[in-house]
């Protein structure tokens, strides 16, 4: 399947990579097929493209890479989630944010990160409480 963004221009992508977003993301609540690209391949950072839209793509990257003491538990996840945590492979992802002109003064929103269940192809944006981290983290400082 071809899609196209605005960032990587045309993109041929296999149909078993798009990712469910049943929630979306905050703000974005309508569109709920996502794929996961990679900007280049010696980079930390990765595209979560919208399949839809393709002027609708964030900035992703695993947090490990700048904070490797970042965790999720399984009380962060909503009931209703029908996951079998620990039977099912989980990607985690946050969402960065690069200021034009400024790339070291980019930050990260560990407070929401994009958690998908690679067996599923089904993510959702967590949004959690008392987290020790910021939506606005800090990653260069």
């Amino acid at each position: 399947m071809k899609i196209n963004t605005r960032q990587l221009g045309e993109v041929n992508i296999d149909d078993d990579k798009i990712i469910n977003m049943p929630e979306g993301i905050p703000g974005f609540r309508q569109q709920k097929r996502y794929v996961v690209l990679e900007k280049k391949e010696t980079s930390p950072f990765y595209l979560f493209q919208c399949v839809d839209d393709p002027n609708l793509g964030f900035v992703i990257m695993d947090p490990l890479r700048f904070y490797p003491e970042y965790t999720l538990s399984v009380k962060d996840f909503d009931k209703t989630i029908k996951w079998e945590f620990g039977k099912e492979e989980l990607s985690c992802f946050v969402i960065i944010t690069i200021p034009q002109g400024k790339p070291e003064d980019m930050t990260a929103n560990f407070m929401a990160p994009i958690v998908i269940n690679n067996e599923r192809k089904e993510g959702m944006q967590l949004i959690l409480q008392g987290s020790p981290y910021s939506h606005q983290q800090p990653l260069l400082k």
